[in-house]
């Protein structure tokens, strides 16, 4: 071998034993090396795919670094990824992805020969919002908030929602109120839901409905007959709480009274103080919902008669309704009238008409009372069709029946009437009966503008047995007996659409010799009227100098003169009785 060859052989040996030991010492080429892996996940524990992750930390000598000092990779479909050749040190890793919350992790440990493996989890961006009710009433929120919106479990509440009005910021717009509501009109008879409201005849109103917050208003109304039977009335109503719940309702009614309007009053009676009686009728009721399906309503009505002699009733309303299902109502009621609170405009101006009816009994002025128990069933049969079945038990106490024609010939009724000038006759106290019963009704709608409701009932009423020839007081008691009746009722409601007509035309049957009602809540309920009875309401054009709507009231009540039933000849006109007589009312209303 030539001596050049040789040294240049031990040359290159020489290098490389001099070159391994400190390539062995440079970093970044040997087993002292470590790797970073993990996974990827959302909330629900799926992998995310996609996610970008970037690792932050002391040199890298992977040939994909950027920049020397940060590493991005890319995770697969199951949500994995890795980066190796390491330095061994203390790195941070930040993952990203699309609408996810980013998640940066710092403290990593990553050390020669090792693999350092970490989970990541990344919520939805909406995800650390969320509403929180309070655990209970003792906590930093007070014990009215509703919900809470957080930003996380660990920060405060960013925002939240009260239902008191009277809580929110004096800075916060409050919501505008309704608009105050003023009637003047010419109404025609009582309160058709109301059995035992008198019947005045035409009557002139003044009303004026005031809120008073978004949810209370305040109602003012005045009535001042023509007939003189009722020379006037002031009434005053206060509801509260009817958008938050549990609705209240307070009615003041004030009526000033006349029952002689120079008609002779029989013997025995106070003339003076029968002509100025004065009438006070107080009630409050209130609504609770027990249950989501349960709902309560309680109250009382006080009325009270200062005339010749005091006379007063009081009595509890309670109605309680439990709803099975989306269809079906049981209920059960007990006392008159209507005491949800959810009476209309018009029908809340009526209880100027509320007063019970007032007789004489042993000369002793006496209010007709009804006490009114019923268990009810009622179902909703698709969208257009209901039915109801109710069984009850009514206590009249001091039954008032109208008799028409001149009360000359019945001296032996003294002390147990009142004369009526609005049908030039008396209303006579009956006495108490008791009447249990069944009802039954059906409703209908045909198309958008027409009802149609059928009724049946079955129960006990007064029925004269006459006629009578003069006697002894006792002889009433036998010429008015109760007797079992039915009754069967049919009704149809129409608005005719290009004339806005309100037409209501109702037929009632009932048994001959009937003087008194079957089911007198029900009746009044349903708004039915014994035999046939037409109401016409008609909207008339409003008027550019005056904007209000002006409406025309007609009322028919037993147009066909039925019903009637002879208790005593009065020379050559006999006295009638019956359970609705012959009358017409009529009227405007304007409001605005």
């Amino acid at each position: 071998m030539p001596s050049h060859s040789v040294s240049r052989l031990t040359a290159i040996l020489l290098a490389a034993t001099l070159l391994i030991p400190c390539l062995q010492s440079l970093p970044g080429f040997g087993a002292d090396y470590g790797s970073l892996s993990g996974t990827v996940s959302d909330s629900q524990g799926d992998p995310l795919m996609g996610a970008t992750v970037l690792v932050m930390g002391p040199m890298l000598v992977s040939p994909g670094s950027v920049g020397g000092t940060v590493e991005r990779v890319i995770t697969d479909a199951r949500g994995k990824f890795a980066v190796a050749h390491l330095v061994p040190g203390w790195y941070s890793v930040k993952v990203t992805s699309p609408t996810r919350v980013p998640v940066l992790r710092g403290g990593i440990r990553v050390d020669a020969g090792t693999a350092s493996n970490h989970k990541f989890v990344l919520n939805d961006i909406f995800a650390p919002m969320r509403f929180q009710l309070p655990k209970h009433s003792v906590s930093s929120w007070g014990d009215d908030w509703v919900w809470v919106l957080r930003t996380s479990a660990t920060t405060r509440p960013i925002f939240r929602y009260q239902q008191e009005v009277a809580q929110i910021a004096p800075k916060v717009p409050r919501l505008p109120l309704s608009a105050s509501r003023r009637l003047i009109g010419m109404t025609p008879g009582s309160a058709r839901r109301d059995p035992l409201g008198r019947d005045p005849g035409l009557g002139s109103v003044l009303a004026y409905l005031r809120p008073l917050s978004e949810d209370s208003d305040l109602l003012v109304a005045g009535l001042m007959t023509a007939n003189g039977i009722q020379a006037s009335s002031i009434a005053t109503a206060l509801r509260r709480n009817m958008i938050k719940g549990n609705p209240q309702e307070l009615t003041l009614v004030v009526h000033q009274l006349s029952f002689s309007d120079g008609v002779p009053l029989p013997s025995g009676s106070a003339q003076d103080a029968l002509s100025h009686a004065r009438g006070l009728a107080v009630s409050y009721t209130q609504t609770r919902r027990l249950f989501p399906n349960a709902t309560v309503t309680a109250g009382m009505e006080i009325n009270y008669l200062d005339a010749a002699r005091d006379a007063m009733t009081v009595q509890p309303r309670l109605k309680m309704e439990y709803q099975v299902g989306r269809a079906t109502l049981v209920a059960f009621r007990y006392g008159t009238g209507r005491a949800d609170g959810s009476s209309t405009f018009l029908e809340r101006v009526e209880m100027l008409n509320t007063f019970p009816r007032v007789t004489l009994r042993r000369y002793r002025p006496k209010l007709e009372q009804l006490n009114h128990t019923e268990v009810s069933l009622g179902r909703r049969l698709g969208q257009t069709s209901c039915i109801e079945v109710a069984a009850y038990h009514d206590v009249v106490k001091n039954a008032a029946v109208w008799g028409s024609g001149r009360p000359g010939g019945v001296e032996w009724l003294a002390g147990s009437f009142l004369p009526n000038p609005a049908v030039d006759g008396i209303t006579l106290n009956a006495g108490d009966y008791h009447s249990s019963g069944l009802r039954a009704a059906y409703s209908q709608k045909l198309g958008d503008h027409v009802e149609a409701l059928i009724a049946y009932a079955l129960g006990d009423a007064l029925a004269a047995y006459g006629p009578a020839s003069p006697g002894s007081q006792m002889e009433l008691r036998n010429v008015l007996r109760t007797a079992r009746s039915a009754s069967l009722a049919g009704k149809v409601s129409a608005r005719i659409p290009i004339t806005h007509t309100h037409l209501t035309t109702s037929y009632e049957w009932g048994q001959p010799g009937r003087v008194t009602a079957v089911d007198p809540y029900g009746q009044a309920d349903m708004q039915l009227q014994p035999f046939l009875g037409i109401q016409i309401r008609q909207p008339l054009p409003t008027l550019a100098f005056l904007p209000a709507h002006i409406e025309a009231l007609a009322d028919f009540r037993n147009l066909l003169a039925q019903g009637y039933v002879p208790l005593a000849q009065s020379g050559e006109k006999p006295l009638l009785l019956s359970p609705a007589y012959r009358s017409f009312r009529g009227g405007f209303s304007v409001q605005f």
